[in-house]
């Protein structure tokens, strides 16, 4: 069993802090996490250690039987020595917006990592001697120490600090023009690729959105941007493993992935599984579908996938309600760790609280195991890039689908890395582009014997049609798209029975000119309208094909939840038939009365309620 409960902010100058370390221990805690501030024990000058300060606190964890967990920060200004942002080979983040930088270390500058490297030799090996250690988290960026650039800063009015693009130094140029040369070979083949006119790889900048000569243009920088923040994440990770061969790291991230923060989190995913280290994402809040959706069930997955482990952390206050939900969360994830902060779980300094009693009675709950979830849901990269980091049109499906299964999200990344190979279902779960890649790989994977429905037409990232995948589908050469609002009938002969029970419904348009073994799902057949004199012809709006070992759903009406019985050019049919396809291929944990959400810990059945309380399910 491995269960770490994290818990930090404990009130080290209240004189009944040793009362409240025992009393933490009872309750389930394990470990305590400090922020460690570079500036705190090496504040003079370089090579003058002092560790005094931290110690006295570590110490007191000894004694109550608690772990130390380290924030070792490095990299945030507020942990910075002022020798060091004085010293000459320091060199800030430069935003690219004004050209003004940052007192935040630049990810690309060699001499930070040199310092790097040599304050955690001197760190761990103070630490390691105590055999205090938990597991250690290293703040490498970010306004906190998360693996993202800055956002919203520390202190307002301090440091230039806002979100956007932190790429103007010179460290950040060179590395771009540098990984577009190794990328094209050419500046014709760059050209071709962008749409431009570029004379030579000098005139290669990093530029803003609105700048970007093409999408694609726009597509790579930030995949190089996200990549150079995944390469300083392993530079952390093996230096860490250099000196602590065997104690637990999380990596600490957070935010939504939007492009100004660099971080790409299933790719920081696999490279800290690649040094048996894990992530600790820090989103988290009261209500179980938002943590869902704002990248803890994709965190998960990615981590799952690729063999890292994982903890989550919370934004800020919690409720009660929240702590259950939280719980609840982790433990069907099978994490090994969660945190809290004191005040979360013992508000006001009550160590009775009913949050307390809540915590101390299901904290058990949380065990690192591994789930086995056959039905994936795609979480488009290209379109986050586009939506300002999560992919908000997917996020109504989300919820909807959470509620009757679990399922893992996947990115292209984890696709292309075979995550498909474990995967019956995939939901494509609106009109979306992406890669050829990607496309290619899907198809290959329903050839096999793969599952995958699609809601909407999918192209690829400059919005043009993949033959490859359409045909798959069953669009042919001579297929055209019919506009046009109808009502489609539905065969009350096909596999999808709520589905049928629908009989009809609304779309806004269809295709003609199908593959022969394409089977209707909703059809108009021709009929002659007197009035306008017109001879309609045989149009499919929904369908489906067996292709391979496998088979392709495709659905093109409304992909609405919530429909209004005034709105006469809108369906409600999606739900069914996404509430079909589920039942057939996907583990039922359909919720039931006044339950939020219904998930597997250690092979039983459990229900969370909206009071917090979590509760075994009869089946």
């Amino acid at each position: 069993m491995k269960r770490e409960v994290v818990m930090c902010g404990v009130p080290f100058d209240d004189p009944n802090v040793r009362d409240y370390l025992r009393k933490m221990k009872e309750d389930g805690v394990t470990s305590v996490q400090i922020y460690v501030h570079w500036n705190k024990y090496e504040p003079e000058r370089r090579g003058e250690f002092d560790f005094s300060y931290y110690d006295s606190q570590v110490n007191l964890l000894k004694e109550a039987g608690l772990k130390f967990v380290p924030f070792i920060l490095i990299g945030p200004r507020y942990a910075a020595p002022k020798w060091w942002l004085e010293d000459k080979n320091h060199k800030g983040l430069v935003c690219l917006e004004h050209g003004i930088e940052s007192p935040i270390d630049s990810i690309w500058n060699e001499a930070f990592r040199e310092e790097i490297d040599r304050v955690l030799k001197v760190f761990t090996k103070h630490y390691l001697d105590m055999d205090v250690l938990e597991s250690v988290q290293p703040g490498i960026c970010g306004d906190y120490g998360e693996s993202i650039m800055p956002v919203f800063g520390n202190w307002p009015g301090v440091y230039h600090t806002h979100l956007g693009m932190w790429c103007g130094d010179e460290l950040a140029r060179a590395s771009f023009k540098n990984a577009m040369k190794e990328k094209y070979q050419s500046i014709e083949e760059l050209n071709k690729s962008w749409r431009y006119f570029y004379k030579s790889f000098d005139e290669v900048e990093p530029f803003l959105q609105h700048k970007a000569p093409s999408r694609t243009a726009w597509f790579d920088l930030v995949e190089w941007y996200r990549n150079s923040m995944t390469d300083f994440v392993e530079f952390w990770m093996k230096t860490l493993r250099k000196y602590l061969p065997d104690t637990p790291i999380y990596m600490c991230t957070g935010g939504s992935e939007t492009p100004e923060q660099a971080a790409m989190f299933s790719d920081q995913a696999k490279v800290v599984a690649k040094y048996n280290g894990g992530m600790r994402l820090t989103n988290e809040q009261n209500k179980f579908f938002v943590n869902f959706f704002d990248c803890n069930a994709y965190m998960h997955s990615a981590c799952e996938f690729y063999g890292a482990y994982l903890g989550l952390e919370p934004a800020g206050p919690m409720t009660k309600e929240g702590v259950g939900s939280r719980i609840f969360g982790s433990a069907v994830y099978g994490n090994r760790q969660i945190f809290f902060y004191f005040d979360n779980i013992y508000p006001g300094r009550d160590m009775n609280s009913e949050t307390a009693k809540l915590f101390k009675k299901y904290i058990p709950l949380i065990n690192e195991r591994k789930s086995n979830k056959q039905t994936a849901v795609l979480w488009p990269k290209y379109v986050g890039i586009m939506e300002g980091g999560r992919p908000e049109s997917i996020r109504p499906l989300s919820e909807f689908l959470r509620k009757r299964t679990d399922y893992r999200f996947v990115n292209e990344n984890m696709i292309a890395d075979g995550v498909l190979e474990d995967v019956k279902l995939l939901i494509i779960p609106c009109a979306l582009y992406t890669d050829r890649k990607t496309l290619r790989t899907i198809r290959g994977w329903v050839e096999r014997g793969g599952i995958l429905f699609t809601a909407g037409k999918v192209t690829d990232t400059e919005l043009e049609n993949c033959e490859e995948f359409d045909g798959m589908l069953g669009f042919t050469d001579k297929t055209d798209i019919c506009g046009g609002c109808a009502k489609y009938d539905i065969p009350q002969d096909i596999p999808f029975k709520r589905f049928a029970e629908k009989k009809s419904y609304i779309a806004k348009h269809g295709y003609n000119n199908l593959a022969d073994d394409v089977m209707p799902l909703a059809e108009k057949k021709p009929e002659y309208d007197s009035f306008f004199d017109i001879q309609s012809v045989y149009i499919l709006s929904s369908f489906y094909r067996k292709y391979g070992k496998g088979m392709t759903i495709s659905y093109f009406g409304d992909c609405k939840f919530d429909t209004d019985d005034q709105d006469i050019l809108t369906s409600d049919a999606f739900p069914p038939l996404l509430d079909d396809v589920v039942s057939e291929f996907s583990k039922d944990l359909k919720i039931h009365g006044s339950e939020v959400v219904r998930g597997e810990i250690g092979g039983e059945t459990y229900a969370l309620y909206p009071d917090g309380e979590i509760k075994k399910v009869k089946t």
